[in-house]
């Protein structure tokens, strides 16, 4: 009897399901600052990978949408606070709030899909609390 070595997990992507694989992109590039990496060749495009600092997460049309969440790490909040709050386009379902897990931000997509953003937690601030311009600090 041999033993067959196992295959390994090379990544996980999420995928998003959208009713306008265009106008997501938009959304994420201009409201998030991700970056489109690629689209497919139909017309309007059905699927598409948008990313930020390397990390994926595809787009794919699908009707009707079931709205899905995602959890994005990252090493600040502050400036994207700064971005989605002046952006008229960004439905935000949580403002940053310190949780003994992060400080978390949840922004809503133009599909429902939550996106939601987390950092370390910050110490001088109870968990619970909502960031104010006073206690933000990352």
């Amino acid at each position: 009897m041999t033993t067959s070595a196992r295959e390994a997990v090379e990544n996980t992507i999420p995928v998003l399901a959208v009713a306008d694989v265009p106008a997501s992109v938009r959304f994420f590039c201009d409201v998030l600052e991700f970056k489109l990496d690629w689209h497919g060749n139909a017309d309007p495009p059905q699927i598409a990978s948008v990313s930020r600092d390397g990390h994926a997460i595809m787009l794919q049309h699908r009707h009707p949408t079931f709205p899905g969440c995602v959890w994005v790490g990252m090493s600040g909040l502050a400036s994207l606070w700064a971005k989605v709050r002046s952006h008229a386009g960004a439905t935000v379902v949580q403002r940053p709030t310190n949780q003994p897990w992060a400080v978390e931000l949840k922004i809503e997509d133009p599909d429902g899909n939550i996106l939601w953003f987390g950092t370390e937690p910050l110490s001088n601030v109870p968990f619970g609390e909502e960031l104010t311009d006073e206690n933000w600090l990352t």
